[in-house]
């Protein structure tokens, strides 16, 4: 059965995709910055409530590990999305300060990710309303991008989004390029699982931070290689309690200088992604129009 929201399209079908100023390899750090309800389970349905454990570690991101993230990106000038919970704003605005300050990029993350969007049903408008209303206030425009609350859509997601100015998910996981959505205006822009932090530390056994320096870079260094032929995105999802912890943000510091310092590569943002994939989309078909146009002139 094909899928509904996108048509199947081999990579290697496809007219070669270039980015800006000869990059190979188009790079964004995708900073998951995300609020938790202390009156709700944490995880699985039933858990305790209040949970100490899981509260209190997710709410050290916000509270230290994001600041010590931003020394690192600040030193490394590296461009970033922030894929943030809308609650985000009313209970870390000092957060959001910082981030409209250095001129993020920003994608919408749901209310909480204590409420996820799979079974919402007819509730679900009326959530993504009350979210972009706070999101509207704090940010200097409305994201254009999403990820839904760990990673979750219902069938007429898209299509709310699409209605509300949003041009690209990052849901779905599932290519290394953009590419089109069948709803009308909307993208996929690569995201990750592989190299998501928070799939790599808390679902492997004894992941070290050495393992996660050297799994990064061997996906950048086969996303560079591949990018020979056409270019690749390559997406690297952080969440601040994660990467945030003292013991972790060094290597997260070394994979990042290692891949801006190499000139085939593009920091962007998802944003820029976006953008480029559909100026670019645009040109080639004003291109083929001006061709097929040249072509009946000259048949004449």
């Amino acid at each position: 059965m094909p899928h509904e929201l996108y048509d199947y399209s081999p990579i290697v079908s496809r007219p070669p995709l270039s980015f800006p100023g000869g990059a190979r390899l188009a790079f964004y750090v995708g900073l998951n910055i995300e609020s938790f309800r202390p009156d709700l389970p944490i995880g699985a349905p039933g858990g305790p409530v209040p949970d100490p454990l899981a509260y209190g570690w997710r709410d050290y991101g916000n509270r230290v590990g994001i600041w010590r993230l931003l020394d690192v990106f600040d030193e490394l000038n590296i461009p970033v999305t922030g894929i943030v919970n809308s609650d985000v704003c009313t209970a870390f605005p000092q957060i959001i300060e910082a981030g409209v300050n250095r001129g993020w990029a920003w994608a919408a993350h749901g209310q909480t990710n204590s409420t996820l969007l799979a079974g919402m049903a007819d509730r679900e408008r009326e959530h993504l309303r009350e979210m972009l209303a706070v999101l509207d206030a704090a940010l200097p425009a409305r994201p254009r991008g999403w990820l839904g609350p760990g990673l979750s859509e219902t069938h007429q997601t898209p299509r709310l989004l699409a209605e509300a100015g949003f041009t690209h998910l990052l849901d779905w996981c599932c290519d290394d390029q953009p590419f089109p959505l069948t709803v009308p205006g909307l993208l996929s822009v690569p995201y990750s699982l592989e190299v998501n932090d928070y799939l790599m530390f808390m679902t492997g056994p004894g992941l070290t931070g050495a393992d996660y320096e050297r799994t990064v870079l061997d996906q950048f260094e086969q996303l560079l290689n591949d990018s020979a032929a056409t270019g690749r995105v390559m997406a690297l999802p952080l969440h601040t309690f994660i990467v945030g912890q003292p013991h972790r943000t060094k290597y997260l510091a070394r994979v990042l200088r290692e891949i801006a310092s190499t000139p085939e590569v593009w920091l962007c943002t998802s944003d820029d992604i976006a953008e480029h994939y559909l100026r670019s989309t645009d040109q080639a078909d004003d291109r083929r129009a001006d061709e097929l146009y040249r072509r009946a002139w000259s048949d004449l």
